[in-house]
């Protein structure tokens, strides 16, 4: 056998274990539970979902760019569960501001599922943190 072919070999027997180890993680959800940093980063998308679908962009305020989003203090008086997040906003006006967003546990919260809502500014900020 030539050497081409055993380094093929190889990399074809490493490519199976990797996908095999992901499939096996996937099943029995092995996936260590995201921390609410990791949330709002995973959230950015959502996020930027939630303003498209709001009021402040059916009245013409787009989004250009957002960063990804990073976890903020949300203080004692939030919903219990609540994740308060916040990404720097760049909008279609060329104006810049922080997107404040939270993610609001659905129902009980077992199920790790989350609505989430989000504004600009900090009136944005202020009415996140009012969610009951």
């Amino acid at each position: 056998m030539s050497p081409a072919m055993r380094i093929f070999g190889v990399l074809i027997l490493a490519a199976l274990m990797i996908g095999g180890g992901f499939l096996v993680t996937e099943a029995l959800g092995l996936r260590e539970p995201s921390t609410s940093a990791d949330r709002c980063a995973e959230a950015t998308d959502g996020a930027r979902q939630a303003f498209e679908a709001g009021p402040m962009a059916r009245g013409g305020l787009r989004l250009a760019e957002l960063s990804p989003g990073r976890r903020a203090e949300a203080g004692e008086a939030a919903a219990p569960g609540l994740v308060l997040c916040r990404a720097e906003a760049l909008f279609a006006n060329g104006m810049r501001d922080t997107l404040w967003f939270a993610l609001v546990p659905m129902a009980n919260g077992a199920d790790r599922r989350f609505m989430v809502h989000a504004a600009p500014g900090d009136i944005g900020r202020r009415s996140i943190l009012a969610l009951r």
